[in-house]
C-alpha cells in the first residue's frame, strides 16, 4: 500500500483507506461488506497472498475493516521503466485471466492498482475484484486496461511520448487524441489501427447507431470468449513496448575509460568490505546506472531502492533485478528534479522525497555529486543536508577530482566556478551532519568516503 505522504482514497464506493502506523486500513461501507467479504476470505483471494501476487490482507471488526501491511517507498507509474509497465500489466492480465477461472473478474484494470515491492510487481487494490456473470463476455475494465496500459507504452514506442506523461493522465489517453498526433502511416498501422484508428473512427460516428445490449452467451463459450480477450491483450501490450534501448548511461559499465579494471575491482571491493561491516537493513543508491552497486547491497540481504535519471539504464537495472531475484526497487527518477505530489489536492499521490526520506541505514551516492554540481549546479551545503535527510545512519560518497576527465567534460569551460573544488570543500560542507569513519583513494584519484551521520542531524 501507499506511503503515510499520501491521502486516504475517496474514489472507490466500496470503501476508504487510511495509512495508520505500519498498516493501511480500509473501512468497507455496509452495503458492499458482503460481497467484499466474499472475495476476501475466498480460497482464490487466499492464494493471490500467498503466491505474493496480491497485497497481503487481515479481516478485522466482523469484516467491517481490511488491514494491510504498507510498502515502505511506493513507486508510481511515471517513474516506472517500460520493462515495469509491462510487468504490471502482465500481473493485470494474468490475474484476471486466473479470476475468470475462479468464477470473479476485474472490474478495474489500471497501473495505479499496482506497487512494486523490490522487483516484483503486487496488486494492491483487493476491491477490484467482483463476481462474474457468467452467461456475459464482454470485460468491463477493456477500455480502462487499453487507455491506460496499451496506449502509454504504444505512444512511448511509436512517438516517443514518455512514460512519465501518465503524471498528467490519471485515467490514460484518448484514442482520438493520440490519432490526431500520428501521421498517416502510423494511424493505419498493425499496431496502431486497431486501438487507436478504429476507436477514433467510431467516436466520430457515435450517435449514429442506437447502442447495442450487452450480449448473453452459455457460459463456458462466454469464458473462452474473456479469456482469448485477455490473451490478445497481452500479446498486444508486448509488441507495444519498446526495443531495449541504449544511451551513454545504459553502457557506462562496459565502456568505461576513466577506471582501469584493478580501479574497477578496488571501488568494488571496497564498497563491499563497508555493506558486510555496516550491514544496512535498507539501502538508497543513488544514481545507480545499471544497478551493479545495488546488486551487491540486495546480497547482502538488503532491500534496495535504486535512483536513476537515465531511461534506458534504469531499464536494464530493473531486468537485472528480476532476473536475479534480488529485492531491489527500480525508480526512474532525478533526485535533482524529484517528483511532485500528485492527485486531489497533490495528497492522493506524495512526493518523491517524502517517500524517501529517513527510510535508510545507508544511502550510496557513488559518482553523482560532480553531476549535482555541475549539471544542476546544486552547492555541496544544500547536497549534503539533503543527505542528512535521506539516511538514518551512513553515507557513502565518491569524490570525483577536478582533474578527472569525467569532470572536466562536464564543467565544459566554467573553470572559474567550478575548477577549484577539492575534497576538502565536500568535507567541510558534510562536516555540519556528518563525521568521516574512513576513505580510501582510488589509483584515478577519485576518493572514497563512509561517513556517519551526527546525532540529532537527521
Amino acid at each position: 500500500m501507499s506511503d503515510a505522504g499520501s491521502s486516504p482514497t475517496f474514489r472507490d464506493p466500496a470503501g476508504s483507506l487510511r495509512l495508520e502506523g505500519d498498516s493501511a486500513i480500509r473501512t468497507i461501507h455496509p452495503a458492499a461488506r458482503e460481497a467484499v467479504l466474499d472475495f476476501v476470505t475466498s480460497a482464490f483471494s487466499v492464494r493471490l497472498q500467498l503466491h505474493g501476487d496480491m497485497i497481503g490482507t487481515s479481516v478485522e471488526d466482523a469484516g467491517s475493516r481490511l488491514v494491510h501491511p504498507l510498502v515502505d517507498v511506493p513507486s508510481y507509474p511515471w517513474e516506472w521503466t517500460p520493462s515495469q509497465w509491462l510487468a504490471a500489466a502482465e500481473l493485470t492480465l494474468r490475474l484476471g485471466r486466473e479470476a475468470i477461472e475462479e468464477g470473479w473478474i476485474l472490474k478495474d484494470a489500471t497501473p495505479l492498482n499496482i506497487l512494486f515491492v523490490g522487483a516484483r510487481p503486487v496488486l494492491v487494490d483487493v476491491l477490484s475484484f467482483e463476481r462474474r456473470e457468467p452467461r456475459t463476455p464482454i470485460w468491463l475494465a477493456y477500455g480502462q486496461y487499453v487507455r491506460t496500459f496499451l496506449l502509454p507504452l504504444l505512444m512511448n514506442k511509436m512517438q516517443g511520448w514518455p512514460l512519465s506523461l501518465s503524471l498528467l493522465r490519471r485515467d490514460g489517453f484518448e484514442p482520438g487524441e493520440l490519432f490526431a498526433a500520428m501521421s498517416w502511416r502510423q494511424r493505419l498501422s498493425p499496431q496502431a489501427f486497431w486501438p487507436i484508428t478504429l476507436p477514433a473512427w467510431l467516436e466520430r460516428r457515435k450517435g449514429a447507431d442506437a447502442p447495442k445490449p450487452a450480449r448473453q452467451m452459455e457460459p463456458d463459450a462466454a469464458t473462452h470468449v474473456l479469456k482469448r480477450t485477455l490473451e490478445s491483450l497481452r500479446k498486444r501490450t508486448q509488441r507495444a513496448v519498446s526495443k531495449i534501448s541504449r544511451s551513454e548511461w545504459s553502457e557506462y559499465q562496459t565502456t568505461l575509460t576513466h577506471y582501469t579494471a584493478e580501479q574497477s575491482a578496488a571501488k568494488q571491493a571496497w564498497v563491499q568490505e563497508v555493506l558486510d561491516a555496516r550491514q544496512p537493513r535498507r539501502v538508497l543508491d543513488v544514481g545507480a546506472n545499471t544497478g551493479e552497486y545495488s546488486a551487491l547491497a540486495a546480497q547482502i540481504g538488503a532491500e534496495v531502492v535504486a535512483l536513476e535519471r537515465d531511461g534506458a539504464a534504469a531499464d536494464r537495472l530493473f531486468r537485472m533485478s528480476r532476473e536475479r531475484g534480488l529485492n531491489v526497487l527500480t525508480l526512474n527518477a532525478d533526485l535533482a528534479r524529484p517528483t511532485p505530489a500528485a492527485g486531489w489536492e497533490n495528497a492522493e499521490q506524495s512526493a518523491l522525497l517524502t517517500r524517501l526520506e529517513e527510510k535508510f541505514e545507508m544511502v550510496m551516492m557513488l559518482a553523482v555529486i560532480h553531476h549535482l554540481i555541475l549539471m544542476e549546479q546544486i552547492p555541496l551545503t544544500k547536497i549534503m543536508a539533503l543527505c542528512a535527510r535521506l539516511t538514518k545512519k551512513h553515507l557513502i560518497v565518491e569524490w570525483v577530482p577536478v582533474s578527472d576527465p569525467m569532470y572536466q567534460s562536464l564543467m565544459r569551460g566554467r573553470d572559474e566556478l567550478y575548477g577549484a573544488l577539492t575534497e576538502a570543500d565536500l568535507l567541510h560542507a558534510a562536516a555540519e551532519y556528518f563525521h568521516t569513519v574512513r576513505q580510501q583513494t582510488l589509483g584515478n584519484g577519485r576518493i572514497l568516503f563512509l561517513m556517519e551521520l551526527l546525532p540529532g542531524k537527521g
